[in-house]
């Protein structure tokens, strides 16, 4: 008991880094993860064992936030930028973007790539930086359900429980829809955007067109897209496809933006995953999980809605996913959208959200955690309530166990 009590200590010390600490935060957990092995809390052995799935999701995350990066400076997310900001409905059309970027490049590409973009077209349509800025957070969770490869908690499930492409789509696509749809009303809702949906402002002068931009990277997303669901399903990696594109990328562009590879990220995951390993090795949570009754998957999706937002929903999963089915079943569809939808309530909760914090104030957009917590919720809450009731709905509709 005394061994788990200092594992959770550990992991909450961890998480408090991150948010605490920006600048070195993303140090602690890999340190203190050695440290719950050093201290007996996690067998060498063992840790090695429990970490070994991240191999492959991290992989993919090393090498698809160069692709996003590349991309832009191809000119592709600028085109497209500049294409749906010209229009009176940019609000949506930004949102829908993001949307797509999420699900079918990864929420890490969309926070880094599309939070800097829509700063630079909320510039030009001369309205609130914010208003824009905070699509590409919301869209990280409420999007991210739908794929395997659009969150990194998709990638890592997806192995261990025999996950498809296909379902995801069929299970999770539903609830993506609604979370996003609803999320899309609150979001209209939030004072900073109020103002800004109420007004269409004359844009600034039009860019000239990059077709070229358009059509190489729309060729080239769709190709990579079509990789990263064959890979899911045929039992490849995306990391490969990923890298791929990343070479064809170089190649059209002759840079390597090596500085952009997200090396503090997987630091920071693995000493998660450490800490995560250390709690799941000493609890038993095994009847916590599986009933897929309607109750039994709103009591999942409550649990990791509320672990996620508490420590983060990368800990928060790694601890549940050893007691879950080995096969999937309705449960295991809950706790992955109660780990992906629900954590926009506190910065803690993904470390997309940590990176878009870190990304807005160093772009100078006057935004903090107190801010944040007196904002998020107000999208978060409703649009996780759609989803759960339609993922409760699909089951009732297609009638499986």
């Amino acid at each position: 008991m005394l061994s788990t009590a200092g594992s959770i200590v550990l992991l909450a010390a961890a998480v408090a880094a991150l948010i605490w600490l920006p600048r070195i935060g993303f140090l602690v957990p890999p340190a203190l993860g050695a440290v719950a092995i050093g201290a007996g809390l996690l067998a060498p052995r063992a840790g090695l064992h429990a970490l070994s799935p991240l191999l492959a999701p991290l992989g993919f995350v090393l090498a698809a936030v160069p692709l996003a990066v590349l991309l832009d400076e191809l000119g592709f997310f600028e085109e497209l930028a500049r294409r749906i900001g010209a229009g009176r409905h940019y609000l949506g059309a930004c949102w829908v973007l993001a949307g797509l970027v999420t699900m079918l490049l990864n929420l890490d590409a969309a926070v880094v790539m599309l939070t800097p973009l829509y700063l630079r077209l909320a510039e030009r349509r001369r309205v609130d930086a914010l208003a824009l800025c905070l699509q590409p957070l919301l869209l990280s969770c409420l999007a991210s359900s739908a794929l395997p490869i659009s969150n990194l908690t998709n990638l890592i499930a997806t192995p261990a429980l025999g996950l498809s492409s296909v379902g995801f789509l069929m299970h999770l696509g539903l609830p993506t829809l609604a979370a996003t749809a609803v999320g899309w009303l609150a979001y209209l809702r939030l004072p900073q955007v109020a103002g800004v949906a109420a007004i269409a402002p004359t844009p600034s002068s039009r860019l000239s067109a990059d077709r070229r931009a358009l059509v190489l990277g729309g060729i080239i997303v769709a190709a990579c897209v079509t990789g990263f669901l064959a890979t899911s399903d045929l039992g490849g990696s995306p990391w490969e496809v990923a890298v791929g594109g990343d070479l064809v990328l170089v190649a059209l562009t002759r840079r390597l933006p090596l500085r952009v590879v997200p090396w503090k990220s997987v630091g920071t995951v693995l000493g998660l995953g450490a800490l995560a390993a250390a709690i799941a090795h000493q609890l038993s949570l095994a009847s916590l999980f599986g009933s897929s009754s309607p109750l039994g998957m709103l009591r999942d999706l409550g649990m990791l809605s509320v672990g996620a937002n508490a420590l983060n929903n990368l800990p928060a999963l790694l601890v549940s996913l050893p007691h879950l089915s080995a096969h999937p079943s309705w449960s295991t569809w809950a706790v992955l959208l109660g780990a992906n939808v629900a954590p926009l309530a506190l910065p803690s909760g993904t470390l997309a959200s940590l990176l878009w914090l870190e990304t807005v104030r160093r772009l100078g957009v006057p935004f903090g955690e107190r801010e944040y917590l007196g904002l998020a919720w107000k999208v978060a809450l409703p649009a996780l309530v759609a989803a759960a009731a339609a993922l409760v709905a699909l089951r009732a509709l297609l009638a499986t166990p």
